[in-house]
């Protein structure tokens, strides 16, 4: 299974590519692209729209694979790469503290249920202070989704939960940025 990293937003609440924001030395993307790698994935490709030109000359320039969508919002984004892939692994840019074995889960997962899977943490380990992403009730538990999932054509979709906090860290804006900074030393 392939894994787009979802790369073309439009960063308004940040006010930049969030791709490209470095944490310590590195481009949040590369931090992405380093967990894929060590993941079971069958490789990658950056999802880029006409928002995110210089995160598409950073990918260029560091050879990873594109796909451009039309940038119109995320689920019209998701419906165009399901055209070209029946199912994929997508991953938001902006999760500083994704790891390959994460990734990992959600394929075991989808080979358990063969269904879209959306990874979540629940809302209340979600450390204080962040933006909290969309949030939904599952088996009486109130959920944060956290920017992975398994995406297929099913109508049906199980979470996965993670009971990783800082895996529910989407860098949307400068206080999600701080706070991911200093929590960088810990990994």
């Amino acid at each position: 299974m392939i894994t787009i990293i979802l790369a073309g937003g439009k960063g308004s609440r940040i006010g930049t590519e969030k791709a490209l924001i470095e944490l310590e030395s590195q481009k949040l993307i590369d931090l992405i692209v380093d967990s894929v790698h060590g993941s079971k994935t069958d490789g990658f490709v950056v999802a880029i729209t006409k928002n995110t030109p210089k995160t598409a000359e950073y990918c260029q320039h560091a050879n990873y694979k594109t796909i451009e969508t039309s940038g119109d919002g995320y689920h019209e984004d998701l419906r165009y790469l399901l055209l070209r892939y029946p199912k994929f692994v997508s991953v938001a840019c902006d999760l500083p503290f994704l790891r390959s074995v994460h990734i990992d889960a959600l394929i075991d997962a989808y080979s358990r249920y063969h269904t879209s899977i959306t990874g979540s943490v629940p809302r209340a380990i979600v450390p204080k202070g962040i933006t909290k992403g969309h949030t939904f009730e599952h088996g009486g538990k109130e959920l944060v989704a956290c920017g992975i999932n398994v995406v297929t054509n099913s109508k049906e979709s199980l979470p996965l939960i993670f009971n990783d906090p800082l895996l529910a860290i989407n860098v949307n804006n400068a206080s999600d940025l701080s706070f991911a900074r200093q929590r960088d030393c810990v990994f």
